[in-house]
């Protein structure tokens, strides 16, 4: 995992703006990319820099720091984000069989000390799960849309 700091993103961004315009192209993005271990696609670099905001009478293929230092900040959030709940779900994941069950669930909250209705906790694992089942990838979704839960 790499470990990024604004000013190592700064000092990347200033090394590969050769021509000093506060810019860099897709090839250099690459570049910086890859140095701070972020191995992207051709397709990766288009949706990259497609996302973010344009100026006007900015080149459409280029990139500002500002626009790159947000962008790559956005991402580490969220793989931190998602190392938290990684986490989280390894604790109630106990056999280590990478899914989440009615069982496990009411074994971690009881050694907790937390009370909760087994029919709740039925009931979202039936909402969000398959097969009785709540995958990572499920429960990564449940912990950051709880608005889908009714």
């Amino acid at each position: 995992k790499a470990v990024v700091s604004t000013q190592s993103t700064g000092e990347l961004f200033e090394q590969m703006d050769t021509n000093h315009d506060d810019r860099i192209a897709p090839k250099e993005l690459d570049s910086i990319l890859r140095a701070l271990g972020i191995n992207a696609t051709e397709a990766d670099l288009i949706e990259f820099i497609g996302e973010l905001p344009k100026e006007e009478g900015q080149d459409k293929d280029c990139v500002t720091f500002e626009q790159f230092s947000g962008k790559v900040k956005a991402n580490l959030d969220l793989a931190n984000e998602t190392d938290t709940l990684q986490g989280a779900f390894n604790a109630f994941d106990h056999t280590a069989d990478g899914f989440l069950t009615v069982s496990k669930i009411r074994s971690v909250m009881s050694s907790l000390g937390i009370s909760f209705p087994e029919s709740d906790i039925q009931m979202i694992v039936n909402q969000v799960g398959t097969d009785g089942r709540i995958s990572f990838d499920q429960f990564q979704t449940l912990m950051l849309n709880t608005d889908d839960i009714a």
